[in-house]
C-alpha cells in the first residue's frame, strides 16, 4: 500500500467514525503528492462535504479545494486562489500556514506586499486574516534567525500594517504586527518596536518586550 492508499483509508476511518477534522485533512500538505488529488475530490463528492457557507457548518469541500490548488499548482495557484468569493482567503491563509516555512514565507511575502503602503480600503478583512495568520505561522519560527533578504522584505509590510491600525479601533492588527518581528526582525529594529505608543493599556508595553527578546535571541546566537 502506498503513502497515499493509506493516507486516504485513514481520512475514511475518520471519517466513519465522526472524527474527522481540518486538522487531518491538512497533513497531505505533508506528503505531498498530486496523487492525493482525486481521492480527496472523489472523497469530498462522497461525503457531501460542504463548500464555504454563511452556516456554521466547516467547510471541509472548501479546505480540500484549497488543499488540491497547492498540490497542483503549489503556492502561485494558492495566491491566484485568494481571490475566490466568500473570503475563501482564509481558507487559503490556512493551508499557507501548514507549509514548509520557506513555502510559506514566499507566499505570505507576496501575498502581503501592498501592505507596506497601507491597507486598501476594501481589503480590511484580507489585511486582518493576513496578518493574524502570519502571526501564527511566525510563533513557530522565532526561535530561528532568519536571512537578511526576508528580513528587509517582510519589514516595511510590517511597519505599513502597524502604521495604518496603531491607535484605531484595529489596534489589535498592530500587536500581531509587531509579535511578528520576533521571528522577522533583528536587531535593527529594536529602537523602532521600543518607541510604539499603543493607546490600549493591554498592549502597551507589547513592542518593548518584542524588543527584548530580539535581543535575548541574537545574543545567544552568538559564538
Amino acid at each position: 500500500m502506498t503513502e497515499v492508499e493509506k493516507f486516504i483509508k485513514k481520512l475514511h476511518r475518520l471519517e466513519k467514525s465522526g472524527d474527522l477534522e481540518v486538522e487531518h485533512l491538512l497533513k497531505a500538505l505533508k506528503i505531498p503528492d498530486p496523487a492525493l488529488i482525486e481521492p480527496l475530490r472523489e472523497m469530498s463528492r462522497q461525503y457531501d462535504w460542504q463548500p464555504m457557507n454563511d452556516d456554521l457548518v466547516v467547510p471541509m469541500a472548501a479546505w480540500v479545494d484549497a488543499i488540491c490548488i497547492y498540490l497542483e499548482s503549489g503556492v502561485a495557484g494558492l495566491i491566484k486562489a485568494v481571490n475566490r468569493p466568500k473570503q475563501f482567503f482564509g481558507i487559503v491563509f490556512g493551508t499557507i500556514e501548514e507549509l514548509p516555512p520557506h513555502k510559506a514565507l514566499d507566499a505570505f511575502l507576496q501575498l502581503g506586499e501592498e501592505f507596506a503602503r497601507g491597507i486598501p480600503p476594501k481589503k480590511k478583512s484580507f489585511a486582518k486574516c493576513y496578518i493574524y495568520t502570519l502571526m501564527n505561522f511566525s510563533c513557530g519560527i522565532k526561535s530561528q534567525k532568519i536571512g537578511a533578504r526576508t528580513h528587509d522584505a517582510f519589514v516595511p509590510i510590517l511597519k505599513g500594517l502597524i502604521a495604518a491600525t496603531i491607535g484605531t479601533k484595529d489596534e489589535n492588527m498592530a500587536e500581531y504586527a509587531a509579535i511578528c518581528f520576533e521571528a522577522l526582525g533583528d536587531t535593527s529594529d529594536t529602537e523602532y518596536l521600543k518607541s510604539l505608543t499603543f493607546n490600549e493599556k493591554r498592549y502597551k508595553n507589547i513592542g518593548k518586550t518584542v524588543a527584548k527578546r530580539i535581543i535575548k535571541k541574537y545574543e545567544h546566537s552568538k559564538p
